[in-house]
């Protein structure tokens, strides 16, 4: 009975995060440990292990559908890698449990604006800091015919982007993937479709490079990872035939962002009680 809730629960997760552009580890890796026993080695390693085949799924449908930027995924993954290295050396240095726990509520802070109700108070997209700076001279124009799209971006910030990404995941040891798509919708402008693609395509050398490291440091229990692939892999195909259905407009994928931000907050924050034993002291 336990496996078939386990089972589902990934299902379930699963295609919340491909929906959104996410994943989903962050909201899995606290739930087998709270209500399923899993320590937090094997549950990160089971976690990683399952994103494999989900994201390689939704890459497919989203490859298919020609949703991803692979410009904007590659200027982001890039540096990422280079940040996420420099975050796990910071480590040592920096006191890790207080920038966490501050970061946590900021994203479950910021989750909670989105959420609220918007005054109709349009500004213009032509005005301000973030238009001017996307208009400097690392800016360029990316076109997807496919969907009838353009947008501006700025190759220089998204690149600082992915490196500080990279470097709040190797610090904070957790996926880029619920920083990573807000910003892109939010601060760049970039689509949501485009946004939430190219995530999941970032998520695929992610995963994979997190699932070969845990595998080699013994984290990875087939016996309870094979299962959660198998939902995760469910999850992400009921994901992409939902966003199919649903043509970007019978559901608001930046609402549902806004509450996976939410929930990625009190996961990062839920993280950090299982690893202090429930203590918050600083």
């Amino acid at each position: 009975m336990e496996e078939f809730i386990l089972f589902l629960v990934g299902v379930l997760v699963s295609g919340f995060g491909t929906i959104i552009g996410f994943g989903g580890g962050v909201f899995m890796v606290p739930v087998l440990i709270i209500f399923f026993g899993f320590n937090i080695e094997i549950a990160i390693g089971s976690t990683m292990s399952a994103l494999v085949p989900a994201s390689i799924i939704a890459s497919i449908f989203n490859l298919r559908d020609r949703s991803i930027d692979y410009v904007v995924g590659t200027l982001i993954q890039l540096p990422a890698v280079v940040g996420t290295v420099l975050g796990a050396f910071l480590v040592a240095f920096l006191p890790v449990f207080k920038l966490q726990f501050i970061f946590a509520l900021f994203v479950v802070a910021t989750g909670a604006t989105m959420l609220a109700p918007k005054k109709h108070k349009e500004r213009s997209n032509r005005t301000g800091m973030m238009y001017r700076i996307r208009r400097v001279p690392t800016s360029f124009i990316r076109k997807n015919r496919a969907k009838h799209l353009a947008y501006r971006i700025n190759g220089g910030l998204i690149t600082a982007f992915g490196f500080v990404s990279g470097v709040i995941a190797g610090l904070f040891g957790i996926g880029g993937g619920f920083v990573q798509t807000p910003m892109m919708i939010k601060l760049f402008r970039i689509p949501s479709q485009i946004a939430t693609s190219t995530s999941l395509f970032i998520l695929v050398i992610t995963s994979f490079t997190g699932f070969i490291s845990h595998f080699l440091i013994g984290n990875v229990m087939w016996g309870r990872s094979l299962p959660l692939m198998a939902a995760f892999a469910l999850g992400a195909l009921g994901g992409n035939l939902l966003k199919k259905r649903r043509q970007s407009k019978n559901l608001n994928t930046e609402r549902l962002i806004a509450i996976g931000l939410f929930m990625a907050g009190f996961g990062v924050l839920l993280n950090l009680a299982l690893k202090s034993n429930f203590g918050f002291s600083f």
